[in-house]
């Protein structure tokens, strides 16, 4: 079968996909604040939980500045392992502060409370799981999201996608579902998306190789944070046990190739910049050169480092460029349009 074909059959599946799981994929209940507000001098962070119909359970983090310089959203979900808390916090915090309103939605179970989501509906939801079922989800949460904007005070229709790792597999998704869903995403800044073919135990030594190598970049991540993230930083990764259980559930369809699957879908003309790292086997940089090799506003960017180099902060710093680069030409141009904007100045040109 012609790679041509096969897209064509991969974007098939995601048309009766799209049907079958309309419905299904529906927000039941969305709950702002199941904690107290966290007010900073820039902004207020809103821990906020959403329960889907199919019984898939969010932790959501919203970030509303209090001065907002853009009215477009930033849009992410976290790496497998981590939560919405610590490292992931720390991003949506950042650009709060800067002025940029934000949303994190947590890994599916991340919101755990028995008495909303009963633990055998639960485990039904994670064993349908898959990464076009999460991106489904993330469009239908921030559909409610917009749909109460006059309550949440954030704007979904117009955002900036950016992930890591599994946040940046399920961006795949998110960008291949965004015209089905009426959302404009002019750019999307993904780092160290994996697996964008499926992994084969003869692949298993390159991966046990990464895995060796990821202590030493532990350690330059270490050097890398100032003691007050330090001290949030643990908080990145949830230990919880029912957190263990979800994120091994979960794994199956991270090594399944279907994130290249659904990169494969995304439109021609959309703007991205990928970040891998030259020690990184999981990335497979390679094969996300040949999926994009046609894309001509994709840049693909290989950097020194593994996996953990994700959350160094060397590697924030340089997305901050870009995304100030977009929202000065969005200012320039006084428009969200992709269309309308030179993205040589905001990432094909570094």
């Amino acid at each position: 079968m012609s790679a041509q074909n096969n897209q064509k059959d991969i974007a098939i599946n995601v048309q009766n996909s799209f049907e079958s799981l309309k419905f299904t994929t529906a927000v039941q209940e969305y709950i702002p604040d199941i904690s107290l507000p966290d007010y900073h001098a820039a902004g207020t962070l809103h821990s906020d939980a959403v329960i889907m119909k199919d019984s898939t359970a969010y932790a959501v983090l919203r970030a509303v500045a209090n001065e907002p310089i853009t009215d477009i959203t930033i849009g992410l979900t976290p790496a497998w392992w981590t939560s919405t808390r610590g490292h992931n916090r720390h991003t949506i915090e950042h650009f709060m502060r800067l002025g940029v309103s934000g949303m994190a939605i947590g890994i599916e179970g991340s919101y755990r409370n028995p008495d909303k989501v009963p633990l055998t509906a639960h485990m039904q939801s994670l064993q349908d799981h898959s990464l076009l079922r999460t991106a489904h989800h993330m469009h239908k949460i921030l559909d409610t999201v917009q749909s109460k904007n006059d309550k949440l005070h954030i704007e979904t229709q117009d955002m900036i996608l950016l992930g890591e790792s599994r946040g940046a597999m399920v961006g795949k998704g998110v960008l291949a579902l965004a015209k089905l869903y009426d959302r404009n995403i002019p750019y999307a800044d993904l780092t160290a998306p994996c697996f964008p073919q499926k992994f084969s135990i003869s692949k298993a030594p390159d991966l046990m190789k990464q895995i060796a190598q990821e202590p030493l970049e532990f350690a330059k991540l270490v050097g890398s944070i100032s003691l007050r993230k330090m001290v949030h930083y643990p908080a990145s990764l949830d230990v919880h046990p029912k957190a263990i259980i979800n994120n091994i559930l979960l794994g199956p369809s991270l090594f399944s190739g279907e994130s290249g699957e659904l990169a494969s879908l995304i439109p021609i003309k959309q703007n991205m910049h990928i970040t891998t790292f030259h020690d990184d086997f999981a990335s497979m940089p390679h094969v996300w050169e040949d999926i994009y090799a046609d894309h001509d506003n994709v840049r693909i960017e290989r950097i020194e480092g593994a996996h953990l180099t994700i959350a160094h902060s060397k590697t924030l710093e340089h997305i901050d460029k870009r995304i100030f680069a977009l929202l000065f030409e969005m200012e320039r141009c006084d428009s969200k349009q992709a269309d309308d904007l030179e993205f040589y100045k905001v990432h094909l040109g570094q």
